[in-house]
């Protein structure tokens, strides 16, 4: 198994089952070595030899005492919570003190931005419980239910920002923009920092990754919420220097 090896169905449902029951990357790694060698040697596929890729990643789990997936998964769930509760929060109050420093007037939340808060933290946790149920990567691919979702959900948050612009807190714009910095940092910093992305799925001889990804994905993932805020906030602030000139 070498550089830009292929997985197939049985072995990318096995590898995300496996990272769902918190295996290593390294012996992800190994167990795809030990698979395509016993496969390539006695002549069977995957399914035949080793069964459902979720029951065979639960065993191996099961095996080295890891914690298996959900309901052990609640603590992936209640972080993907905070997670999520810190960026749109962040996110809103940063904006919102933004655009109060820019206008120079005190800075406001609306009903519909706590709203469309509340409804885009439960869908992220939605989303996560759908993918880390053990068994949801069967071999055959992408659910196109959750496609669906991750498209109503983004509409149903912004339309109760445009609904209910009821006001239900004003306050001084610096320290609301600070707030939003300090939990937008708090929240983002384990993947801007590079440590959710540090433990990667590798051969064991040869340190190669099943699935090489690039490396600009990886800047798009980490940097793609700061650059693209950052420049929100430049349009922001020219068309107030703009409106105030």
């Amino acid at each position: 198994m070498g550089r830009g090896w292929v997985l197939d169905d049985w072995r990318a449902a096995f590898l995300a089952e496996a990272r769902l029951h918190r295996l290593p990357g390294t012996e992800i790694g190994a167990a795809l070595a030990e698979i395509d060698t016993y496969c390539a040697d006695s002549g069977t596929d995957p399914a035949e030899a080793f069964g459902e890729p979720a029951e065979y990643a639960a065993a191996l789990a099961h095996g080295r005492g890891s914690a298996q997936g959900f309901p052990a998964g609640r603590g992936q769930l209640l972080r993907a919570a905070l997670v999520a509760s810190g960026t749109l929060t962040g996110v809103m109050s940063l904006l919102a003190g933004v655009d109060a420093v820019t206008r120079e007037v005190p800075a406001t939340v609306t009903v519909g931005q706590l709203v469309s808060v509340a409804v885009g933290v439960a869908g992220i946790v939605g989303v996560a419980a759908f993918l880390l149920r053990p068994g949801s990567r069967r071999a055959g691919g992408f659910d196109w239910r959750l496609g669906l979702v991750v498209g109503v959900g983004i509409a149903v948050t912004t339309v109760p920002q445009l609904v209910w612009k009821q006001e239900v807190l004003r306050a001084s714009a610096w320290p609301l923009l600070g707030v939003g910095l300090v939990l937008l940092l708090s929240a983002w910093w384990p993947l801007l920092s590079g440590r959710l992305l540090t433990d990667r799925v590798r051969h064991p001889a040869t340190g190669d990754e099943p699935v090489p990804t690039p490396g600009w994905l990886l800047g798009v993932v980490r940097w793609g919420l700061p650059v693209a805020l950052l420049c929100v906030v430049l349009v922001a602030v020219l068309l107030g220097a703009t409106g105030t000139g």
